[in-house]
C-alpha cells in the first residue's frame, strides 16, 4: 500500500509544478507511461524505466529511463531522460512551430525552466537546426545556447552547425527613388 500511496502522491506533486510546460500546458494533466516505476520517498525521487513517455499538453518527453527528483516540499525540481536517443517535443505558441530536439540525455532543470540536451545533441525550431555535443533551451525566453560546456575549455569543445533558414518575404520591396 505504501508504494501504490508514494506513486500517487509523486504524480499529484508533480501535477502542480509545470513540467515542462509552458503556461498553456501547466494547467493540463501530466501522463507517465512506462514499464516500471520505482519511487523512493526518502531521496524524493522516482525513475520509470522501459519506453518512458511523458505528456502534458503540447509537451512530449521520452526516453528508455526518467529520473524524477523532487524538492523538500515534493515539487519536482529536476527530470533527467536518458535514451537512445531521449526527444523533447513542446509547442510553444498554438499556431507556433514546435520545438523538437534529441539527445542522450535530456535534463530539465524546473526552476530554471531550461532543457539542456547531452551528446549528439540536435534541436530545431521553424527550419532552423542546431547540433552539438551540448545544447541549452531556455523555454519561456525561447533561447538557444549551443557550444559551451561547463568547464568552458575551448581546446577540447566540439564545434556546434547551426542552419538558418531564410526568412520568406511577403511583400515585394518597395523602391523609394522614384
Amino acid at each position: 500500500m505504501t508504494l501504490f500511496r508514494t506513486l500517487c502522491l509523486a504524480l499529484l506533486a508533480s501535477a502542480a509544478t509545470p513540467v515542462l510546460a509552458l503556461p498553456d500546458d501547466a494547467n493540463q494533466p501530466i501522463r507517465i507511461q512506462a514499464n516500471a516505476a520505482t519511487l523512493d520517498d526518502r531521496r524524493n525521487t522516482a525513475v520509470y524505466t522501459g519506453n518512458v513517455i511523458i505528456t502534458q499538453g503540447s509537451m512530449r518527453l521520452t526516453g528508455n529511463r526518467v529520473t524524477l527528483t523532487a524538492d523538500a516540499n515534493g515539487e519536482v525540481s529536476k527530470l533527467v531522460s536518458v535514451g537512445s536517443p531521449a526527444t523533447y517535443r513542446q509547442t510553444p505558441e498554438a499556431d507556433g512551430n514546435p520545438v523538437d530536439s534529441r539527445a542522450q540525455t535530456i535534463e530539465y532543470h524546473a526552476a530554471a525552466d531550461r532543457v539542456v540536451l547531452i551528446k549528439d545533441a540536435f534541436l530545431e525550431q521553424a527550419g532552423n537546426t542546431f547540433q552539438g555535443q551540448r545544447i541549452s533551451y531556455d523555454i519561456q525566453r525561447q533561447v538557444v545556447d549551443a557550444g559551451r560546456s561547463d568547464a568552458q575549455d575551448s581546446d577540447s569543445a566540439e564545434r556546434i552547425e547551426i542552419i538558418i533558414q531564410p526568412r520568406k518575404r511577403t511583400e515585394p520591396a518597395t523602391n523609394d527613388e522614384t
